[in-house]
């Protein structure tokens, strides 16, 4: 029996290590690309114990040949593009970067699979953040994009380009719009990691936890439910875009509240401030994922409460 080979891009990242992890159980050999070969940067893999069956190559700066010659050498059947600069606050400091990073390597990808071998299945993740402020609460394939930060319009490029060469070119591709994904792999930049954390390590008489607008509502989900969908999405036959979420929204602050009660710190330890605040943010956001659950009867096991101890209790699976 061949053994599949998976090529994962942004391996070292909170989807990156969970997808991994569940290849490696599904006999995968697995190969990922990273722009640091430094230790440190494996830190998700090591977490979740996989750092030692998988194949890294180092790629800085990425090239049309520098990618053809990845493809050809390892010829996967599937891959996985989950790479580029996933915060929105860190793509207002750099939005080139938020660019070029999220679609660069993704177009050499797809364009050295057209030629090199078209068999070869490509998954990009795209985001929630693609819609914006469309005035839509429930979003679904349909919805339209109106993008209102420099990631989610870098993610909305990147989800048209997947688009163009699965229809212009027959490319097996398929895109999955996510919403927000948990887990105690999140980097402390990320509002939910730097909330877990301050609880975590709170004692009487600390700063009060600054923040920007609590008062968003999101549709929180689990990073390793997602990573499962994410797979069946890319190594099935059909080719296609998919939203992926819970279908449930629930505010910032009910996180914060969450967290707060079970380390019993009072409420009033949050201060807000607009410094932390986004331009033009979301207020409230969730996924209508009707066509995801019908195709592949899908339905996430984990709620907002659920995801909160989850990452307090640092809890990976």
């Amino acid at each position: 029996m061949k053994i599949k080979k998976a090529l994962i891009f942004g391996i070292t990242g909170q989807d990156g290590a969970y997808l991994t992890n569940l290849l490696i159980k599904k006999k995968y050999k697995v190969f990922g690309v990273t722009r640091n070969k430094k230790k440190k940067n494996f830190k998700n893999l090591i977490r979740l114990k996989v750092y030692k069956y998988v194949s890294v190559y180092l790629l800085i700066k990425p090239s049309q040949e520098k990618v053809n010659k990845l493809i050809n050498k390892i010829s996967p059947d599937e891959i996985y593009y989950l790479s580029g600069i996933s915060s929105v606050v860190n793509s207002f400091k750099d939005p080139v970067n938020a660019y070029l990073s999220n679609n660069l390597t993704l177009f050499y990808i797809l364009e050295s699979v057209r030629k090199i071998n078209p068999k070869i299945k490509i998954y990009n993740s795209a985001s929630a953040e693609c819609f914006g402020n469309n005035k839509k609460i429930y979003c679904d394939e349909k919805t339209v994009f109106n993008p209102v930060n420099p990631y989610g319009r870098a993610k909305a490029f990147g989800f048209w380009l997947t688009k163009y060469y699965r229809e212009m070119f027959g490319i097996k591709a398929s895109n999955g719009i996510l919403f927000n994904h948990e887990s105690p792999l999140r980097t402390k930049n990320f509002v939910t990691q730097k909330i877990v954390n301050y609880a975590r390590n709170y004692k009487r008489g600390d700063k009060k936890l600054i923040l920007g607008n609590t008062n968003v509502y999101r549709d929180w989900g689990w990073a390793n439910e997602y990573v499962k969908i994410i797979y069946r999405i890319n190594s099935n036959n059909k080719n296609d875009d998919y939203v992926i979420g819970t279908g449930k929204y629930r505010s910032l602050l009910e996180f914060i509240k969450i967290v707060f009660n079970e380390k019993k710190i009072p409420h009033n330890m949050i201060k807000n401030s607009k410094k932390f605040e986004r331009p033009n943010e979301i207020k409230k956001i969730a996924a209508n994922s009707n066509k995801l659950v019908k195709e592949f009867k899908w339905k996430p096991k984990y709620n907002l409460n659920d995801i909160a101890l989850k990452m307090l209790n640092k809890e990976f699976f």
